[in-house]
């Protein structure tokens, strides 16, 4: 049994066979993974001289699981299988799509990396998995916020939540120059850093400038 089982079974079977022979069982196995502390040697200590009172038991349970916690509840960072892709989040139009085609997808191409956007690629089953497994298999997420579009920003968070578990993808927001001054991005992002583009030419400049800095 590992120490993560052993831990896992103190916990789910706390005070079993009797209390007096689980505290023995806890005070074992701090000792054989040297995790003990003042506050958990306390605890056992008052339930080997008065039992299951005051609720020490409950105390040292309460503690045991802050440990496992602590040494093994930890958030796996899912692996990365497409290391040179770039995911783009976009509002689907006519417009949009001469700025990915003419902008985005040059951009990121010359730079070696594969550019994927959702709706260029065949698959079968749910469409939001599609997307979280393409995000997560990408070194960058490009959110356009022009439009305002539900999904870039659901994509967007996507990204974000990767970050926090320690994936090492990369969130990159844009937005066009002319939307963002009339009509605004949402709150929330709206004292992020945002690449503000005019036109093709420009956001092509722009945006090859930031990829080499961020992608080194």
């Amino acid at each position: 049994m590992t120490d993560k089982d052993r831990l896992k079974d103190l916990i789910d079977n706390a005070k079993k066979p009797s209390v007096n022979e689980w505290v023995y069982n806890v005070e074992a196995f701090l000792g054989d993974t040297k995790s003990s502390t003042k506050e958990a040697s306390t605890l056992i200590e008052n339930i080997k001289f008065q039992g299951d009172e005051f609720q020490y038991c409950a105390n040292l349970i309460a503690w045991l699981r802050q440990l496992y916690k602590r040494k093994y509840d930890n958030v796996e960072i899912p692996p990365i299988t497409k290391r040179n892709q770039i995911f783009v989040a976009m509002m689907f139009s006519a417009d949009m799509t001469s700025i990915y085609e003419n902008g985005y997808k040059p951009v990121i191409q010359s730079l070696n990396y594969a550019a994927m956007r959702i709706d260029e690629k065949d698959y079968t089953g749910s469409i939001i998995d599609e997307i979280k497994s393409e995000i997560t298999d990408s070194v960058a997420l490009i959110a356009d916020l022009t439009g305002n579009r539900g999904g870039v920003y659901y994509e967007a968070g996507i990204a974000k939540g990767l970050q926090l578990c320690n994936h090492p993808i990369k969130l990159v927001l844009t937005c066009k120059q002319d939307y963002f001054d009339e009509e605004k991005v949402h709150f929330d992002v709206s004292g992020d850093k945002i690449l503000l583009y005019e036109n093709e030419s420009d956001l092509k400049a722009k945006l090859t400038k930031l990829l080499q800095t961020i992608l080194k």
